[in-house]
């Protein structure tokens, strides 16, 4: 009846003030527990977290004595609740993994997925540990299609697509795209928001990750590093590299060109002159370019320093 009153929209403060008065009067423990699961609903409403753990968990303890296994289901939502609104993450999962373990004995096949369906959500309020919430939520969905369930079926596959939605938004988007049909198939209108602001979610992640890998490769062209627009250089703050290409021809001891002369003699008695020249190439001296130059006062002009010739030049 408690349950009731705050369901059709009766103030929870003045549900607390009833369910104080009526437990002073309870005749038995069934009573008690009853109204003490009330009074935990009616804190919950409130946001009183600390009250609402407390009256969920003498419920809890009041029902498990007198057996009634749904009446301590309910007890038991109503502590993992209370948990996730006090920020407890790993205390509400334990407490979600106890009750699908109870139900697991007692072979309820949806107290069960309901469970480990509390068990996701409070994982992924939490932000603790995504794939065991992931796991624990396709664990939830299998069970709900055992028991023919389609709301909580919808329900686990959009908790499954937010648990995936970090690391692999690919999959949640499937999730989500089928936590859609089955909610639309059953007419579960409320829970189409959520789904659908999942899959958005899901989508702009995706988009996200296709822009990043789109700007790489318009930067770097398809290659593996990006390329370098002005030419490396090996140490910066020690002298450069010596440039293999800035090379020029030694100046000639005589007027003209060098030419080797060989020993061997022609038929006429003649010397032999082989006319290529032999060039000697040495390192050119370090100036700066003209000023007209389009490479004058460039950066990598400027971490240039002046090498002197070798001795002997």
């Amino acid at each position: 009846q408690g349950r009731s009153w705050l369901q059709e929209g009766e103030p929870p403060t003045a549900v607390l003030q009833e369910t104080e008065d009526l437990l002073q009067t309870a005749p038995d423990n069934r009573s008690k527990a009853a109204w003490k699961l009330v009074a935990a609903e009616a804190h919950l409403r409130v946001g009183d977290a600390v009250e609402a753990i407390q009256s969920a968990s003498q419920a809890m303890v009041l029902f498990e004595q007198l057996k009634l296994r749904e009446e301590q289901m309910a007890a038991s939502a109503a502590l993992i609740d209370a948990l996730v609104l006090k920020q407890d993450g790993a205390a509400a999962a334990d407490a979600a993994e106890s009750a699908a373990a109870a139900c697991r004995e007692a072979d309820d096949v949806a107290g069960e997925a309901a469970m480990l369906l509390r068990k996701s959500e409070a994982l992924l309020a939490a932000m603790q540990d995504p794939y065991t919430a992931a796991e624990a939520a396709i664990s939830a969905c299998l069970l709900f299609r055992r028991a023919g369930d389609a709301r909580g079926d919808a329900s686990a596959l959009e908790a499954a697509a937010r648990a995936h939605l970090l690391y692999d938004p690919e999959q949640a988007i499937k999730a989500a795209k089928e936590a859609l049909a089955i909610a639309s198939a059953a007419g579960d209108i409320s829970a189409l928001p959520r789904i659908e602001r999942s899959m958005i979610a899901a989508k702009a992640q995706v988009a996200t990750a296709q822009q990043a890998e789109q700007a790489k490769a318009l930067s770097c062209r398809g290659q593996a590093a990006p390329a370098y627009k002005w030419p490396k250089v090996l140490q910066l703050r020690a002298p450069a590299a010596p440039d293999v290409f800035a090379m020029q021809e030694r100046p000639r001891a005589e007027g003209g060109s060098q030419l080797a002369v060989r020993g061997a003699s022609g038929p006429a008695g003649a010397a032999k002159i082989d006319t290529k020249p032999a060039v000697n190439f040495t390192r050119k001296p370090f100036k700066w370019n003209p000023g007209y130059h389009k490479t004058d006062e460039a950066w990598y002009r400027q971490e240039l320093t002046y090498l002197p010739p070798a001795s002997g030049e």
